[in-house]
């Protein structure tokens, strides 16, 4: 068995680890939760502005091409060819690549191609080749050029390579090629192509800004072509990314996307963030509530165990005390050494005690015998009122030839034999007891027939409710000894019964048609039942009543009730309270 200091420690432990653990948990989910759909919020926020500052920086080396339609002389060697004016051909374009090599300090390479004669150029370290012959159909990406409809394209990550005989490549670092159709202004007729290699680590560079930390991944795609990426292979296709923004969620990570088409070419800016980079937070969060929960679970066991220490101390005292109170020591002395709810209870425990003492040396064990002995007396003594009138009826009867009706009395008069001389039922129901009622006024009917009228009113519903037995039908009895008139015809000899509740009471009405009493005529009816009396007391005078509040005052004490009237028109009322004690309704 568990001691009272253990279970209130346990108890103190379970009530701070219980809401510790669940707020910790609770705040953990929900901060978790929060931190991954504010992550995701912010990291497509930034991806879109990484989109449009890319789309913008795509556009910036588009200009490249479109500046071309600024250059006269340029335009008119494409459109006429190279051929046309050889030596100032060459030098018109040297010197408008070189510009716009030297235009921006991102550009690796450019090629430069003239349809018309199949003229190419290219730069590269700031040098321009010699015109060169062009054999446009084996470059795949001018092919398709010449089909689309936009004018441009996008050769995604791929090593850098020299687009003639002429150029040597002095570092072969990866590269994206940017390829323009340049057509002709008046019928959009392709009359070249301008292609500018810008490296990859321009678009890593960029990429590196909408990272938030190292663990942090970030591609940018064309379609389903790599342009630039910070992290290794991306877990997720271009299929799976549908709309033109969202995001996704792939094992240990979540991933962001944002889709733009720029002039018919799809961009596709992609983030894979890793949910430990943000979870950080909750993590933190969570051991912060456990270390403080921890802290104050400690405490409060330190306090359970000191305030346990000092509630089981004279509980212990007071269980000493009741063990030799069970073993018979009713002498004991309980000391009371706190003036709290256990200092009261020892106090009271010990006043009990001596109560116990006195009652059981000097009033309990007689006053029980004499109670056993009063109430056994008291039954007995109901017997003979009735006995010799019936058994006088019955010979009537008999001698009068009515078989079956003498059959019917004795029958009733043995059943209500029976059920008052079993004095092994004290505590009967109050149908019991109506019934019993019922075959003494059907025997008194047989006896004065048209003599006089009763009623007896019960709810069924107070049937199942215990009351003493013998309570109702020494009433009866009374009324046909003292107030009963033979010479009266019906109307004028009534007995009544009315039983109703009240509450947790049970209210027995009884009137008849007695003549009227004075007031002390009443009075001395009253003392007489109320007076006390021994069961080797003889008189029998008012012994109906007086047996009847004797038996309520053994069984209910003060809680019964019972009282006396005489109305002035007449008659005599007795008005009984009981309490309910077992109520089935």
């Amino acid at each position: 068995m568990k001691s009272i200091r253990t279970r209130l420690i346990l108890l103190v432990a379970l009530a701070i680890l219980v809401p510790t653990t669940l707020a910790t948990t609770a705040s953990y989910i929900y901060v978790r939760q929060q931190n991954i759909a504010e992550a995701e919020r912010l990291s497509l926020s930034a991806l879109q502005r990484g989109n449009s500052q890319i789309s913008h920086y795509m556009e910036d080396v588009k200009r490249l091409s479109t500046s071309l339609y600024a250059n006269r002389s340029l335009m008119n060697i494409m459109n006429a060819g190279a051929d046309a004016e050889l030596g100032e051909s060459d030098s018109v374009v040297a010197r408008s690549l070189l510009g716009l090599f030297l235009s921006r300090q991102d550009v690796e390479q450019i090629h430069f191609v003239i349809l018309k004669g199949y003229s190419e150029y290219s730069v590269y370290n700031m040098k321009t080749s010699g015109r060169g012959k062009f054999d446009w159909l084996q470059e795949t990406d001018y092919f398709r050029l010449m089909k689309q409809e936009n004018g441009w394209l996008i050769d995604p990550e791929h090593v850098i390579t020299a687009y003639n005989s002429r150029t040597m490549i002095l570092d072969e670092k990866k590269v994206v090629s940017f390829r323009y159709r340049i057509d002709r202004v008046e019928t959009s007729e392709p009359i070249g192509f301008l292609s500018v290699d810008i490296p990859v680590r321009v678009f890593e560079q960029q990429l590196q800004l909408f990272e938030n930390s190292p663990d942090e991944s970030l591609w940018l795609m064309n379609g389903n072509h790599l342009i630039a990426k910070t992290g290794t292979t991306l877990p997720v296709t271009n299929e799976e990314m549908t709309g033109t923004s969202g995001s996704m969620h792939v094992g240990s990570s979540f991933i962001v996307y944002v889709k733009t088409e720029k002039q018919g070419v799809p961009i596709t800016l992609i983030k894979k963030i890793p949910y430990a980079s943000v979870i950080k937070g909750a993590n933190e969060t969570a051991i912060i509530l456990l270390v403080i929960g921890l802290v104050s679970l400690l405490l409060m066991i330190m306090a359970a165990s000191l305030v346990a220490l000092e509630i089981t101390k004279p509980i212990k005292q007071l269980t000493a005390n009741v063990w030799r109170v069970e073993q018979g020591d009713l002498s004991t002395r309980f000391v009371a050494t706190t003036n709290d709810e256990i200092g009261l209870l020892n106090r009271q425990f010990q006043r009990m005690v001596h109560r116990m003492d006195r009652l059981i040396k000097r009033e309990y064990r007689l006053a029980l015998e004499n109670r056993t002995n009063e109430l056994r007396a008291l039954q007995s003594q109901l017997n003979p009122h009735f006995l010799f009138n019936a058994l006088q009826s019955i010979g009537t009867t008999t001698l009068q030839g009515d078989r079956k009706v003498a059959y019917r009395s004795i029958t009733g008069l043995s059943q209500m034999m029976r059920y008052s001389m079993n004095n092994e039922q004290t505590i009967v129901t109050l149908k019991q007891e109506v019934d019993h009622l019922q075959g003494y006024m059907r025997l008194q009917q047989q006896r004065f027939p048209e003599k006089f009228r009763y009623i007896v009113d019960v709810p069924w519903r107070t049937n199942p409710i215990e009351v003493p037995k013998m309570i109702l039908q020494p009433f009866a009895e009374n009324y046909f000894k003292h107030a009963f008139r033979q010479q009266s015809d019906a109307s004028e000899n009534y007995l009544a019964y009315k039983i109703r509740t009240d509450g947790d009471q049970l209210i027995i009405h009884v009137e008849n048609s007695g003549p009227v009493m004075s007031e002390m005529e009443l009075e001395t009816i009253d003392q007489n039942m109320r007076a006390h009396r021994v069961p080797e007391d003889r008189q029998t005078s008012g012994i109906g009543l007086h047996n009847i509040n004797e038996r309520l005052q053994i069984f209910y004490g003060e809680r019964a009730s019972m009282v006396l009237q005489s109305p002035k028109e007449g008659g005599f009322r007795i008005i009984i309270r009981i309490p309910i004690e077992q109520e089935e309704l």
